[in-house]
């Protein structure tokens, strides 16, 4: 089953994932701090990770950068507000980030879950 780590430190953000793929053959991790979210990365082998940029105990680009360590091909759909959404287009840009899209808060709900189903299904489909 494919494993999706949500990165956020909203509760709700979280738990919206989890109902989200409940019934989709997708596993959810969520972690709430990028702390937790190395903590995850190192015990977890996700498929995608879905990272917020504000994030308490290291933001999103840090723990892109060690997810980036870990997992060199693992893709990333980066989550933010306005004001980091340059930013986090600008990593999009740079492709050894690993960053395949970014959603910008708020962000419409079918189409992350549409995004991530992509990243976790295609894989199997070679």
């Amino acid at each position: 089953m494919p494993t999706l780590l949500v990165v956020d430190d909203q509760p709700g953000i979280r738990h919206l994932f989890v109902e989200v793929f409940r019934d989709q053959g997708v596993s959810v991790i969520t972690a709430g701090s990028g702390n937790e979210a190395l903590i995850c990365l190192k015990s977890e082998c996700p498929d995608v990770l879905l990272l917020d940029m504000k994030l308490p105990g290291g933001d999103g680009f840090f723990v892109l950068h060690e997810a980036r360590k870990l997992f060199p091909h693992l893709p990333v759909i980066l989550m933010t507000g306005y004001r980091e959404g340059e930013l986090a287009s600008e990593a999009v840009a740079r492709q050894e980030s690993g960053v395949v899209a970014v959603l910008r808060k708020p962000f419409d709900i079918l189409e992350a879950r549409r995004l991530v189903l992509e990243l976790c299904l295609a894989p199997l489909a070679q």
